[in-house]
């Protein structure tokens, strides 16, 4: 009780204080919303946000995995049974298999492999493997999933499966060249070129990858134009939500060809069936790196009064969103820093349509949006 007191009165003075972001809060509203949103809100409810209740938990995986077969064995070394014996040792629970397949490949030939894949993966117990496609054009890579790719025919691929119900994320999407001396990924340009070279192109994604694990040291170690890979990938994917009015899943994957099965994505989920996590990855429930971002809850001044939003959730906030969470996170809005912050964050909204997400150690959790 008294954390929850002293969580209240953080959130109500943030806007008043001053903070160490490079970026300053947004001041707090006048006295009197403030006292009313507290009264009517934090002082009721934000103390039961932990027993409010919800079946959904956390369940670990990895939307970008590479198989064979279909996938060439001298480039790619494991099965879908190995997969799901890594997974499973590695504490997984869901693993989305991801083949190479390019326009010229993708033939009535490849489409019965596939069709085989697809019963081989749902033929699995160990873990959930869910078949999918790395669909591959000059343009970008794509990992593309969640309906039954095989009925697809030779035509646009990428605008047939959106119309299909597909969910559809763009992987590495700013692995631009960056010439690291034996990071073979980093001499080739992998960047999704609607959003590197301004290019004309299918922008219908519902996820962003924002982690890829092979291109981590590229990311690290060049950043051109002052940022990393996967920094422009959360700013990408936060403008993405806010132009087109849609979740956004933001994913991590292994991108493994070899022998590397570990978690990447998180996704919070009914259970661990294949339903049940694409059900979560298109709400873009998801976190990357861990889930302590997730204990991000958001709350806005049109809800219900015991309404607390979670990652992938909208709000409804003509006027204040009340953000809270457990710790010290650091806080971003819009897809801009705004700086360390204890216990959660009041913000004025004046109605605009705005993405929010907490970074807490390794984790970086997903957006949740207010009047989307």
């Amino acid at each position: 009780m008294h954390r929850l007191i002293a969580l209240s009165a953080s959130i109500l003075t943030v806007g008043a204080c001053s903070s160490p972001s490079p970026v300053p809060p947004i001041a707090t509203p006048p006295a009197s919303p403030a006292t009313a949103l507290h009264d009517a809100v934090l002082g009721t409810v934000v103390e039961a946000l932990d027993e409010l209740p919800d079946p959904r938990r956390w369940f670990a995986g990895d939307v970008h995995m590479h198989v064979t077969p279909p996938d060439d064995p001298t480039d790619v070394s494991l099965s879908v049974h190995e997969i799901a014996t890594r997974a499973r040792s590695a504490g997984m629970d869901f693993v989305v298999l991801t083949p190479h397949v390019w326009p010229a490949r993708w033939s009535k030939a490849f489409r019965r492999e596939w069709k085989q894949l697809a019963e081989t993966a749902r033929a699995e117990t160990l873990a959930t493997m869910i078949p999918g496609v790395e669909w591959t054009t000059r343009d970008g890579h794509f990992t593309v999933t969640g309906i039954d790719l095989a009925t697809l025919g030779d035509g646009s691929f990428l605008p047939a499966a959106h119309a299909a119900g597909a969910w559809i994320s763009v992987n590495h999407p700013f692995a631009v060249p960056t010439k690291i001396p034996g990071v073979r990924a980093s001499h080739v340009n992998m960047s999704y070129r609607v959003w590197t070279d301004g290019l004309i192109g299918f922008t219908a994604i519902d996820g962003v990858e924002v982690m890829n694990l092979p291109l981590a040291i590229a990311n690290l170690i060049s950043r051109p134009g002052g940022q990393t890979g996967e920094e422009r990938a959360w700013r990408a994917a936060s403008l993405t939500a806010l132009a087109h009015g849609r979740r956004i899943a933001a994913v991590g994957g292994t991108d493994n060809h070899k022998l590397h099965v570990a978690p990447t994505t998180w996704v919070l989920a009914t259970d661990a069936s294949e339903r049940a996590i694409l059900d979560g990855l298109r709400a873009g429930a998801t976190c990357v790196g861990g889930t302590d971002g997730g204990a991000l809850r958001i709350h806005g001044d049109a809800d219900a009064p015991d309404s607390w939003g979670r990652i992938g959730d909208a709000v409804l906030a003509p006027r204040l969103a009340t953000l809270a969470w457990d710790g010290t996170a650091r806080l971003f809005i819009d897809g801009v820093d705004r700086g360390e912050h204890p216990g959660g964050y009041l913000h004025a909204t004046d109605g605009r349509r705005t993405t929010y997400r907490i970074e807490q150690g390794a984790s970086r959790c997903g957006f949740v949006y207010a009047n989307l």
